[in-house]
């Protein structure tokens, strides 16, 4: 089953979202899908406004019922799909979207909508959107781990079973990663200053997937660089460092 509804999947389960007769599921991808998508938010405000609307209303005629009807859908039939902001999302990060329950990603997902859509970082010092830090654990319960160079790195959610990880990043102008092997996938959300990254010069909002078995040395030249990450499994050392480790 796929994570993100179309606008017409969607609006047929919106009068019993309203009336929350929904199953949990059906109601986390509508209100994904909400969270993505104006018009049907717009359409989702009507819905909630009519009863209130109806009580303060004489009985209409037959002929005004009939059009108000035929307005409200041609209002659903003229929905457009929700499109994706104008930094693109990986091909291989949508297939994993798709695949299933993935909240590491799926948060990570959010967070791009909104920073791509602002054209520009969060306020704060972690540059996360608000309602991402809402669904965080509380900044004081973050573990941050730092690194060479000035880096630090706090592991915000955890999926044990799958080895799944969601990691705040931040690392300082001039400091490189070690050239590294992932074992398994990893995503990443540019939420403040620039990366290169296997000749790709990231700016905010910019969202880079790397497949397992995929080797890279991230790279900070111009200014301090804050990244939101999705990670699976481990990575390990290239070059001399990981024949010296091996």
């Amino acid at each position: 089953m796929t994570l993100f509804l179309t606008c017409e999947a969607s609006n047929a389960l919106l009068s019993d979202f309203v009336d929350g007769t929904l199953s949990l599921w059906q109601t986390f991808l509508v209100r994904l899908h909400l969270l993505f998508c104006p018009s049907c938010r717009a359409i989702l405000a009507t819905l909630r406004a009519l009863p209130a609307l109806v009580d303060g209303l004489e009985p209409p005629a037959p002929e005004a019922a009939e059009a108000a009807l035929d307005g409200a859908l041609a209002a659903l039939g003229s929905a457009r799909p929700r499109g994706w902001p104008a930094t693109p999302v990986p091909a291989e990060a949508r297939d994993l979207l798709e695949a299933g329950p993935d909240l590491p990603l799926a948060i990570l997902a959010e967070a791009h909508h909104t920073v791509a859509s602002a054209r520009g970082p969060q306020p704060g010092p972690y540059h996360l959107p608000p309602d991402i830090l809402h669904r965080l654990p509380p900044e004081d319960q973050w573990r941050w781990v730092d690194g060479a160079q000035g880096r630090r790195r706090a592991e915000l959610l955890k999926d044990p079973q799958r080895d799944l990880s969601l990691v705040l990043a931040y690392s300082p102008t001039g400091a490189r990663a070690e050239a590294h092997r992932h074992l398994g996938s990893e995503s990443i959300l540019v939420l403040a200053g620039r990366m290169d990254d296997q000749g790709q010069s990231l700016a905010v909002g910019d969202w880079v997937h790397h497949a397992p078995g995929s080797v890279h040395a991230p790279e900070i030249r111009d200014e301090d660089c804050w990244c939101l990450i999705r990670e699976e499994g481990g990575t390990e050392a290239t070059g001399p460092l990981g024949w010296f480790r091996s």
